[in-house]
């Protein structure tokens, strides 16, 4: 487990630095937009709506649009939850 921890410490150093600090590395930022795009369109696909990017987002109800909104959240959380419970037993893990 040791050294499966420094080969990820040594070829993503900046990633779990910046993880840990939530920055974002510049290299990753051109990325960031598409990403959430597609995220969006895959929740919005999750609810029914699997036309969401094409659709003329003033004709949804507020309410449905905010689901989209409040679902990307929810998992959003839960992901940086995990990052972050992953990243603490690391540092936890090396200090031993």
């Amino acid at each position: 487990m040791e050294n499966d921890l420094m080969v990820i410490k040594q070829e993503a150093p900046d990633l779990i630095k910046n993880i840990s600090t939530g920055m974002i590395p510049k290299e990753l930022k051109p990325y960031v937009g598409p990403a959430l795009q597609e995220f969006k369109n895959e929740m919005a696909a999750e609810l029914g709506l699997s036309d969401y990017e094409y659709m003329d987002k003033g004709d949804l109800p507020s309410r449905l649009n905010g689901n989209v909104g409040g679902n990307m959240t929810n998992k959003m959380i839960k992901f940086a939850e995990a990052v972050l419970a992953w990243n603490y037993k690391n540092r936890l893990l090396l200090k031993e």
